[in-house]
């Protein structure tokens, strides 16, 4: 789908810091998220190299705006959608985008 709204934005790989638990890393049991693309921020969660400071980039966000880990991007990315249930855009896109400088979406 190249409508996708995500495909020509990223705000939300380009300014939260993008953390989650450690299990998630493909270095522990049932893992699947890069280990070398993640670093440390406490005992057991981590951050996607980038974020740690938050206004960062995402190590994984490609030049295309795109995910190159897609498949094997951590929980915190697989549940943050562009749009609602109700197809709504998400409020936290919406405020990021702005941060950034990006159009918000419209309503669907």
């Amino acid at each position: 789908m190249t409508d996708n709204p995500c495909f020509a934005c990223g705000a939300c790989c380009r300014y939260p810091r993008v953390s989650f638990y450690h299990g998630e890393l493909d270095t522990q049991p049932g893992g699947y998220v890069p280990a070398e693309l993640a670093e440390p921020i406490t005992p057991f969660r981590v951050c996607m190299k980038g974020t740690a400071s938050g206004k960062g980039r995402c190590v994984a966000l490609g030049d295309d705006l795109r995910c190159t880990i897609y498949a094997r991007r951590p929980s915190v990315c697989r549940e943050f959608p562009a749009s609602l249930d109700d197809g709504s855009p998400n409020p936290e896109c919406q405020r990021l985008r702005e941060l950034l400088g990006i159009d918000t979406l419209l309503e669907a």
